[in-house]
C-alpha cells in the first residue's frame, strides 16, 4: 500500500477514538454485497484481503478502508436495446413510438439488464490519526473524500472534523515560494511542474511540467496575475508531491529516503509490508503536514463546531 493522493480533515476537538472502537464501529458498518437491482452500495472493508481486521494501528495511525460496489450498465448498451425495442413496435404496430414510451421502454430496459451487468468495487484508503486529530482520505477527488468521510462519521455516530482554514492566502503564497525559493518551509525544495491559473472569470490556466520554474517566463507570468494553484515540492529527501489551494497532496510519490527501506520490505508477509509501509510514509506525511498547517497558520483544533 502506498498513499498516493490525500484530503486532510483537521479534529474541532479531541476525536476521542481508540483502536477498538473504531474497528467495533466499523464492524458495524460492513459494505454489504450488491443486489440484482442495487446501482451501488458502499460499506467499510478489512483494509487487508483475508484478514478479520477492520483496522491496522501503527504507531497511532489507523489504517482502514471504504469500498463502494457499483453495477456497470453503459449506457449505449441501453440506448442500443431500447432503439431495437421501438423498431420492433413501429414496425409490428406501424405506429411512432412516443416519447414517454421511449422513456418507460427505457426503465423496462434497464430493470432487466441491471442484474446481469458486471459490478465493479473500489477501494479508499483512510488513516485516522489519533495522536493528532485528523483523517486523511486517499482520494483525488474532494467530493470522494467528503463522501467517504460522511460515512465515517456516520459509522461513528460522531466525527468532530473539518477541512484546513489556512490564515495565509495558499495560492498568494506558492507563488512566491516559485518567485523566492528561500520563503519555502524547512526542509522543503521546488520540484519541476506547477499549476498556474488566472483569479479572474476566464480562469486561463498554465501548466507548467518538468521546467526549471525559476525562468523569466514562467515569473511574468506571476507578475502578471497568474498565481500558483498547484506546486510540486520535495521534502527532505523522503516524499515529493503537488501541493494544491486547499494544502491536499496529489502525486505523491517516495524519494531515495524512504525508497531504499521499503525496496526492502518483504512483501510475502501481508501485515508486516502494510506495518512498514505506513510507518515509513506515515510519519514522514505527520511531519509534512506539521510544517505546512505551522507555516499557513492552520490551526489543528478549534472551537466551532464540525459540519
Amino acid at each position: 500500500m502506498w498513499l498516493r493522493n490525500l484530503c486532510v480533515f483537521l479534529g474541532t476537538s479531541d476525536l476521542g477514538l481508540t483502536a477498538a472502537g473504531l474497528d467495533d464501529a466499523l464492524g458495524e458498518a460492513l459494505c454489504p454485497p450488491c443486489g440484482d437491482q442495487t446501482v451501488s452500495v458502499g460499506g467499510f472493508v478489512p483494509p487487508l484481503k483475508g484478514e478479520h481486521a477492520m483496522t491496522h494501528v501503527v504507531d497511532g495511525l489507523a489504517v482502514c478502508c471504504y469500498q463502494t460496489i457499483s453495477r456497470v450498465l453503459p449506457g449505449p448498451v441501453v440506448a442500443e436495446e431500447v432503439a431495437e425495442r421501438v423498431e420492433a413496435i413501429e414496425a409490428k404496430e406501424d405506429r411512432k413510438v412516443s416519447r414517454r414510451e421511449k422513456a418507460d421502454l427505457k426503465d423496462e430496459v434497464h430493470f432487466e439488464l441491471l442484474p446481469r451487468a458486471f459490478t465493479r468495487a473500489k477501494r479508499t484508503t483512510i488513516i485516522v490519526d489519533m495522536r493528532a486529530s485528523r483523517v486523511w482520505v486517499d482520494a483525488s477527488s474532494e467530493n470522494t473524500a467528503e463522501e467517504v468521510v460522511a460515512a465515517l462519521r456516520e459509522a461513528l455516530g460522531s466525527l468532530p472534523v473539518k477541512r484546513a482554514e489556512p490564515t495565509i492566502g495558499v495560492a498568494g503564497e506558492l507563488s512566491r515560494w516559485v518567485t523566492e525559493p528561500g520563503a519555502l518551509p524547512n526542509g522543503f525544495e521546488l520540484g519541476d511542474r506547477c499549476l498556474l491559473e488566472t483569479s479572474d472569470e476566464t480562469k486561463a490556466s498554465l501548466r507548467i511540467t518538468a521546467m526549471d520554474l525559476q525562468q523569466d517566463e514562467i515569473r511574468a507570468h506571476l507578475a502578471s496575475g497568474m498565481q500558483a494553484t498547484k506546486l510540486n515540492v520535495a521534502v527532505d529527501d523522503a516524499l515529493e508531491f503537488d501541493v494544491d489551494e486547499n494544502l491536499d497532496l496529489k502525486r505523491i510519490r517516495p524519494l531515495d529516503l524512504i525508497q531504499e527501506d521499503l525496496d526492502s520490505v518483504d512483501a510475502d508477509d501481508a501485515v508486516a509490508e502494510l506495518t512498514a509501509r505506513i510507518a515509513l510514509q506515515g510519519e514522514a506525511i505527520r511531519g509534512v503536514l506539521d510544517r505546512l498547517y505551522t507555516h499557513f497558520g492552520v490551526a489543528g483544533e478549534c472551537s466551532t463546531k464540525a459540519a
